[in-house]
């Protein structure tokens, strides 16, 4: 068997993996990204992005405006007990189109394999293609082979499903949530407005639940076609390094689990991880600080993370009352909207 080696591997080429390939690009360092679909976006999203989050800007980092399609300042929240109003920076796209551009700026300067699927890991040698890189990059989501290479235990994951639909009578310049149990227990239904449809979905952190939730949702929208699932990660984020190798994405849980958002720290995760191979590079791959990335990685998002992740938890775990939970939810969205008017000068 012939071993190809190579500096930087990049196993899954979703948001997590494309963005550190094009940041990687910005900074003439070669690389290859191994992506198993031969196209984009096969993995079900509700398309929506937090536009500002932790001094970070996703237009700063995306280089682009390809693939957006709306923008969205407002929320509203359905519970048992009322209308709840959320003032927060969001865009909705077309996640396909938003792939295609990271690999459009990214292949630049490295390589990208579609229809590439990586099999397993053996003592460092990426199969069946017979590659060792220096460092590896697993960004290939819950069931990331990387993460069981360095012997991390998969996350906990809930479940979400989505569709497209033109017949939802809601205002379409704003984004709308339902959390009712009555629909769905230990989650929401959303309606993403995009240019000229919607994304609908529902999503629970138990699987019992999904079930009977997605029949529900299911029965009210026979309009919509092609419903596609997918597991979502909440869970704290691990360790995100082991071996020679990193993670990123949902295969390390960045995802505000409050929110079922994971664009925005996927991006900004991939930021850091792309200053840290540049720090690598410099010194030849020979020396690799995974410490200072792990810590820069809780420095810069690790306690938003946490926060989210402990504030689902606590609203659908702990508290029962759908009414204590409507005053609280009253609570954190005037303070969120308090934040991001301030933040964007609203």
């Amino acid at each position: 068997m012939v071993v190809e080696k190579c500096d930087v591997a990049i196993i899954g080429g979703g948001i997590a993996g494309l963005s550190l390939a094009k940041f990687l690009a910005e900074k003439g360092i070669p690389f290859i990204l191994f992506e198993e679909h031969t196209e984009f976006f096969k993995k079900p999203c509700g398309e929506g992005i937090l536009l500002k989050t932790l001094g970070y800007d996703f237009y700063e980092m995306y280089g682009s405006k390809k693939g957006i399609e709306r923008e969205v300042w407002e929320t509203n929240i359905y519970t048992k007990y009322g209308t709840i109003s959320l003032e927060m920076p969001l865009a909705f796209s077309d996640k396909r189109a938003v792939e295609e551009e990271l690999a459009e700026q990214a292949k630049k300067q490295g390589e990208i394999l579609m229809g590439e699927k990586v099999e397993k890991i053996k003592d460092g040698v990426i199969l069946p293609q017979n590659i060792k890189p220096k460092i590896m990059v697993g960004a290939d989501g819950v069931y990331s082979i990387v993460r069981d290479y360095i012997g991390i235990r998969k996350p906990r994951c809930g479940m979400g499903v989505e569709a497209y639909s033109k017949e939802i009578d809601y205002d379409m310049d704003k984004c709308h949530i339902v959390l009712r149990d009555s629909l769905v227990k230990y989650g929401y239904a959303w309606y993403f407005p995009k240019k000229d449809k919607w994304n609908i979905g529902v999503g629970s952190g138990k699987r019992k639940y999904f079930q009977e939730a997605f029949k529900k949702f299911k029965a009210k929208h026979p309009e919509a076609r092609k419903w596609r699932g997918a597991p979502v990660p909440l869970d704290k984020p691990p360790k995100p390094y082991g071996k020679n190798a990193i993670l990123l994405g949902d295969a390390a849980s960045h995802v505000y689990a409050a929110m079922g958002e994971g664009i925005m720290p996927s991006m900004i995760a991939a930021n850091i991880a792309a200053d840290f191979i540049e720090k690598a590079s410099k010194q030849n791959f020979n020396e690799f600080d995974f410490r200072g990335f792990d810590e820069t990685i809780k420095r810069k998002m690790g306690k938003y993370l946490k926060q989210s992740y402990n504030l689902q938890a606590f609203f659908f775990k702990v508290i029962k009352s759908e009414y204590i939970r409507h005053k609280l939810l009253e609570k954190v969205c005037r303070e969120a909207s308090e934040y991001y008017r301030k933040i964007t000068k609203k």
